[in-house]
């Protein structure tokens, strides 16, 4: 049975690289004098690199003694993040 922390990681891993592949292909498209729309351009700019939310929240989960206590202790907008 795959433990629930386990496929959190995971995700964390697959929204890091996948954050990664889109930060390189905007600024490959900027670079090649292509334009971007202004989500994008904001993207770029700040929520490219803003994963501290989901870190810190599987980093609280990872260091817990206990999964189910510390699953407990999150508020609402970590859990959200699940």
């Amino acid at each position: 049975m795959t433990k629930p922390l386990n496929v959190l990681k995971k995700g964390l891993k697959a929204l890091r690289e996948r954050a990664a592949s889109q930060k390189t292909q905007l600024e490959a498209d900027l670079k090649a004098g292509k334009t971007i729309s202004v989500e994008e351009e904001e993207w770029l700019d700040h929520g490219a690199r803003n994963l501290i939310d989901e870190e810190c929240m599987v980093e609280v989960l990872n260091n817990g003694s206990d999964y189910e206590r510390s699953l407990e202790r999150l508020d609402t907008k970590d859990r959200s993040i699940m």
